[in-house]
């Protein structure tokens, strides 16, 4: 009855923020009156509730595989197989683009508005409201300028009528980015430690602020817009990642894949906010593209980074590394490898039961509990999936502070054991501590070097990134990686041809495999790695792929009541407008 009773009050605060949303133009008179509303603060909690489902998405809802950017849903990064490469999008400036959407921001600023007259609340519970307010509204901002760069920031309800303010022009990035890290350090320092169960809490607050001030801050250096700004952001990264380390509340979970296939996470003390599923109610269907369905698999790039359980990357430890069987990849690797990836590989055209192919070879199961394979309970089939997801977790706060660290410069061997080194001792990981020797990688106080490394990224950074890559891949995280640190590049197969196969097979091994489907890299050859990707290349990013452009009607639609909105300076003289 309670949950029936919160979703009636939500329709309620939906239906009268929906006649709120063009800016309050008229009285809502298709709803109860918004006076008779905003009475309480429970009438605060439950508006706020409207926030949670947009940016928690979790494993999305019933069959939208594309709303969720974990498991198949997180396809477009240097991880994937591909069979072709499309350009990176979009291609020309688009007449529409439902991204560039104020909505959000609007709603944020509306709920700052209305929690100032709320009666009889005290100062405490007020600077808590608005500093979740406050916490939406920089998220909003935080997605918006990743997005488009300049956009045009409001910290206020607009009126109707004050066009001046409706149609101003785009504010700098940076400009942004300050206020968002005023909204950021207001959250931090207001939000309540403990408001109940499943409720925005200041460790909720501060693992966002960990992951978005990281992601802004490389960003702005990466990219030559303002490297001071950027290590402020970096810094309020580290800042807010240490409220949750310095909490007591969080640990690493004994078991990885417990993480990934529960159907309640409400006891792991590494997953700090989730969102839960209940069967008739809220499904999806994650579980599934892991169970029964054929999969676009990993690539070589990704599951050779991986590194072998002596701590070191294959390449360094054999240069000639090329095992060609499915038992001798995985054996002596990074168990979470093995708790990623299937140990053996499910070629196209072979019996795969009880699990199907996958294009690479390589079958993912991270969301997946095998021993539920032989279940008939619906439940792990279909849109039926109830296993929760962890939208945001420990081990992800703790890579964001030694990155942070390290851009910062003051990286240590502590920062280290308190980070990275926590999540290879994982109960059922057990890896190597990383060390840092003389600001070089290391293990069991030996130096090393990736000889598959980057050049342009120092050793040290470059095992930071990879340990990112394998503790959190496929959880949507990756596309967004690299675009903060400007290495579209590597998903060019020109470039990085490792992304364009699959796993090393012999014909001999697999009779019935489908050879108009399972190409080999040689295609004449009896053996080698499977040929993913056989289209065109694509084209090295060029600038204008790390910001989107202001679709054609939002200019027009400024033109057309005399207001002149900026096309986006990366996309101007492209010849693309």
């Amino acid at each position: 009855m309670k949950r029936y009773k919160l979703l009636s009050l939500l329709t309620i605060v939906l239906v009268l923020f929906s006649s709120c949303n063009d800016f309050l133009e008229r009285a809502p008179y298709d709803s109860i009156d918004e006076n008779e509303y905003w009475q309480n603060e429970n009438h605060i909690r439950i508006f706020s509730n409207g926030f949670i489902s947009a940016y928690f998405v979790g494993y999305g809802t019933s069959g939208l595989i594309g709303g969720s950017k974990f498991g198949n849903g997180d396809t477009f990064n240097d991880d994937i197989a591909w069979r072709t490469q499309g350009e990176f999008t979009p291609i020309r400036v688009p007449e529409t683009d439902g991204a560039w959407d104020f909505s959000y921001v609007k709603r944020a600023n509306y709920m700052l508005e209305k929690i100032q007259t709320v009666p009889g609340l005290s100062e405490e519970a007020l600077n808590h409201w608005t500093g979740v307010a406050r916490l939406w509204r920089s998220m909003e901002y935080s997605d918006l300028t990743f997005l488009f760069g300049d956009v045009p920031y409001y910290d206020h309800v607009v009126g109707p009528e004050d066009y001046d303010e409706l149609y101003k022009d785009r504010d700098s990035r940076t400009y942004v980015d300050q206020k968002i890290m005023e909204d950021f350090e207001y959250a931090l320092a207001n939000i309540r430690t403990d408001d109940g169960t499943m409720a925005i809490n200041r460790y909720v607050a501060a693992a966002m602020v960990s992951r978005l001030a990281l992601r802004e801050g490389t960003f702005l250096k990466y990219h030559n817009i303002d490297s001071e700004l950027g290590n402020r952001m970096i810094d309020l990264s580290r800042r807010a990642s240490l409220i949750v380390m310095e909490s007591g509340k969080f640990s690493i979970s004994g078991d990885y894949g417990k993480l990934f296939t529960s159907e309640d996470l409400a006891s792991n003390n590494e997953v700090i906010y989730y969102r839960h599923y209940v069967d008739g109610v809220l499904t999806h269907c994650t579980l599934t593209y892991n169970n029964a369905e054929a999969q676009t698999g990993a690539n070589k790039a990704l599951m050779e980074s991986y590194l072998t359980s002596d701590g070191k990357p294959v390449y360094a430890v054999n240069p000639s590394f090329c095992p060609k069987t499915a038992e001798e990849f995985f054996q002596g690797r990074d168990p979470r490898m093995n708790l990623t990836f299937r140990d053996k590989y499910y070629i196209r055209g072979e019996d795969c039961s009880p699990f199907n192919y996958s294009t690479s070879g390589y079958s993912m199961h991270k969301f997946m509990n095998d021993a539920d394979t032989a279940s008939t309970d619906l439940k792990f089939r279909n849109a039926n999936n109830v296993t929760d997801a962890p939208c945001l977790r420990y081990a992800e706060v703790l890579l964001n502070y030694a990155e942070a660290c390290y851009e910062l410069g003051n990286l240590t061997q502590a920062d280290l054991d308190k980070s990275i080194n926590l999540l290879r001792k994982r109960a059922g990981v057990d890896m190597p501590s990383l060390q840092t020797l003389g600001g070089q990688p290391g293990v069991n106080g030996v130096v090393y070097d990736d000889p598959h490394r980057d050049p342009d990224v120092p050793s040290l950074l470059w095992e930071i990134r990879r340990e990112r890559r394998v503790e959190l891949s496929f959880e949507g995280l990756r596309y967004n990686d690299l675009k903060r640190w400007k290495k579209f590049d590597y998903m060019c197969n020109a470039t990085n041809p490792d992304i364009k196969y699959g796993a090393y097979i012999v014909y001999a091994d697999y009779p019935k495999a489908n050879k108009d489907e399972v190409v080999l890299e040689n295609r004449d050859a009896s053996e080698g790695y499977i040929l993913c990707n056989t289209g065109t290349a694509r084209q090295a990013p060029k600038d204008y792929n790390y910001v989107r452009p202001v679709p054609k009607e939002q200019i027009t639609l400024y033109e057309n009541h005399g207001y002149k909105l900026h096309q986006t300076k990366e996309w101007v003289g492209t010849g693309l407008e």
